[in-house]
C-alpha cells in the first residue's frame, strides 16, 4: 500500500507540475478573493510525508506548496468562478516564460476534488484574456471539459 501511495502523490506533483492541462500564457480574470476553505494540508488518504500545503499569499492569491520526500515546489495560484465552476489558475514558469495552468476543484467537507481542465478542446492558442475566458464559459457544460480527476483529504 506504501508504494500506491507513492504513486499517487507522484502523480500527483507531475500532474500539477507537467500536466495536461490547459496552458494558456494569459490568465483568467483575477478578481476575486480566497476561499479560505482551500487553506491547508491536503493528501491521499495514506501519505504522511507527501502532501499539499495550501497557504494564503495575499487577499486575492493562494501559495500551492507541494512536498514529497526529495523536493518541496512552490506555485502562486488564484481561484475563479466560471459559471458556478470554481477554476485554479496556476501560475507557472518555465524556461523564462510564464504560463497558466487551469484545474476544475470542489471542496466537499474535508475532501478538495481537482480535474485537469481538457487541453484537447482547445483548438488554437488564445489570444487574449478575453478569449480564454469566453472558451471556459462556452465550454465548461460539456462532459469532458474536466478529465483526471484526483481526491485529496484534509489533514
Amino acid at each position: 500500500m506504501k508504494s500506491y501511495t507513492k504513486k499517487i502523490i507522484g502523480f500527483l506533483i507531475l500532474l500539477l507540475v507537467v500536466s495536461c492541462a490547459i496552458e494558456s500564457m494569459f490568465s483568467l480574470p483575477n478578481d476575486e478573493l480566497i476561499k479560505s476553505e482551500l487553506i491547508g494540508e491536503w493528501r491521499t488518504e495514506n501519505s504522511k510525508h507527501e502532501f499539499l500545503r495550501i497557504e494564503k499569499n495575499n487577499e486575492k492569491t493562494y501559495k500551492l506548496i507541494i512536498v514529497d520526500k526529495e523536493k518541496t515546489e512552490e506555485l502562486i495560484a488564484f481561484s475563479k468562478a466560471v459559471k458556478g465552476f470554481n477554476i485554479m489558475n496556476i501560475i507557472t514558469e518555465y524556461d523564462g516564460k510564464v504560463a497558466n495552468l487551469f484545474y476544475g476543484f470542489n471542496i466537499d467537507s474535508n475532501t478538495l476534488t481537482f480535474s485537469e481542465v481538457n487541453d484537447k478542446l482547445r483548438e488554437n492558442e488564445f489570444e487574449s484574456e478575453t478569449e480564454l475566458l469566453n472558451f471556459f464559459k462556452e465550454n465548461i457544460n460539456r462532459d469532458d471539459f474536466f478529465i483526471n480527476q484526483t481526491e485529496l483529504v484534509r489533514k
